[in-house]
């Protein structure tokens, strides 16, 4: 009898161990998981169709493969993101800069994105653009003319924001002989649409 309680009291243990499960169970992912920075690549692939549409990108256009590797072509991306860093230690007064529409007109210049970046959203952004190191650009699912090596779109891989409401990103279109264009594009999403701001931009 003692023996058959004994056998009783390790199925029961058993059987609650099974529940719950391990550090590797796919049931629930683990820390080093939980923290990684990168989107899938599929959720990557759906925002670049948005910033297709959004910026009325040209599929005739040819396609590199190989993305831009940083998102401006002032600064390293180190630098460039700070440049976006919510500015904490002081409000911004707009009724100033609103007291003289002259003045005004001429401050709201190309290339000023908003500074609406925490410090945790630019490490996560870093982040991302070391894991994806080694990333190309399927065409087969941005549908550009690859045909077409006369001109063609270079894009960096766009870096999101830790809550996954902000991203930027470099567009350039190139074209043989030295000439083409490009900038610096800066995404939020507001009431679950993308909105986009153009920041700096050249040309040659």
């Amino acid at each position: 009898m003692r023996w058959i309680k004994i056998i009783a009291v390790a199925i029961i243990f058993c059987l609650g161990s099974c529940g719950q499960p391990g550090p590797g169970s796919p049931h629930q992912p683990t820390q080093s998981l939980l923290n990684k920075a990168p989107l899938p690549d599929a959720e990557i692939y759906d925002f670049m169709n948005i910033v297709i549409k959004d910026q009325n990108l040209d599929r005739m256009g040819g396609l590199a493969l190989e993305p831009q590797p940083d998102i401006d072509l002032s600064e390293r991306d180190e630098i460039f993101l700070k440049s976006l860093l919510i500015d904490t230690t002081r409000k911004q007064k707009v009724d100033e800069a609103s007291t003289d529409l002259f003045n005004t007109n001429i401050s709201s210049s190309f290339g000023q994105l908003d500074k609406c970046l925490t410090r945790a959203d630019i490490d996560f952004m870093l982040e991302q653009k070391a894991y994806h190191a080694g990333f190309a650009w399927d065409n087969a699912r941005l549908g550009f003319n690859s045909s077409n090596t006369e001109s063609w779109w270079v894009f960096s891989i766009p870096l999101f924001s830790k809550d996954g409401s902000k991203a930027v990103m470099m567009i350039r279109f190139l074209c043989k002989g030295l000439c083409g264009t490009g900038w610096t594009v800066l995404f939020r999403k507001e009431n679950n649409k993308w909105i986009s701001q153009t920041g700096n931009g050249w040309y040659h």
